[in-house]
């Protein structure tokens, strides 16, 4: 009987201390709901240098912009169920805008009217399987005027890459009315030549 009751006292303290090792040693596991992996970014320069119409409505009249964009392209896979995948875009512009009048004296030519400096941050939900191209519409605000001109710029955006299509000059609905009603008025005047007339509401930076 005291054999019985010794053996199963042992067996007892084997099962106690057999439980609390395999208590120790079993990894706790926590699958993480989210995981996110980010390939190594690549960075470009977009040079910006080109004859651009005046938005206002004054014939011969252009603005010329010189510059460059500088951007940072990372494409992120986020894996829920089903994965998804996307484009941080930061984009950062310096640039200035020069007014440019083809029938006027020489003394019109290489005036600095508005700066631009700005950055931006996109995230642009894309297919890695369908060579997607998607279009993605920038506006930036030109510093350094008071007719609220902003510079509109169309990108490319895909897995690999973003690229600029197009670049325009545009001002805020009925800005361009103001103008063109100055401009009539100046016309009538016998002691004015329209033709080499500044846009109105233009404020030259220094």
């Amino acid at each position: 009987m005291k054999k019985l009751f010794l053996t199963l006292v042992t067996f007892s303290i084997l099962f106690v201390v057999g439980c609390q090792e395999n208590s120790i040693t079993d990894p706790l596991t926590v699958e993480p709901t989210n995981k996110v992996q980010s390939n190594p970014s690549h960075q470009g320069t977009i040079t910006l240098e080109r004859m651009l119409t005046d938005p206002y409505p004054v014939m011969n009249s252009y603005f010329i912009i010189n510059g460059a964009i500088e951007y940072e392209h990372t494409l992120v896979t986020r894996e829920p169920v089903p994965p998804e995948t996307y484009v941080s875009l930061n984009l950062s512009i310096s640039a200035e805008l020069t007014y440019l009048c083809t029938v006027c004296g020489e003394n019109h030519e290489d005036t600095v009217v508005g700066t631009i400096s700005n950055e931006s941050h996109d995230e642009i939900f894309i297919s890695m399987w369908e060579d997607e191209i998607f279009s993605l519409e920038k506006s930036f605000p030109i510093q350094g005027r008071e007719d609220g001109m902003v510079l509109k710029c169309t990108f490319h955006v895909t897995t690999i890459g973003v690229g600029l299509d197009e670049m325009w000059l545009e001002l805020p609905e009925g800005n361009s009315n103001y103008n063109a009603s100055n401009w009539n008025d100046l016309s009538r005047d016998e002691d004015h030549n329209p033709i080499c007339i500044y846009p109105a509401k233009l404020y030259v930076t220094q």
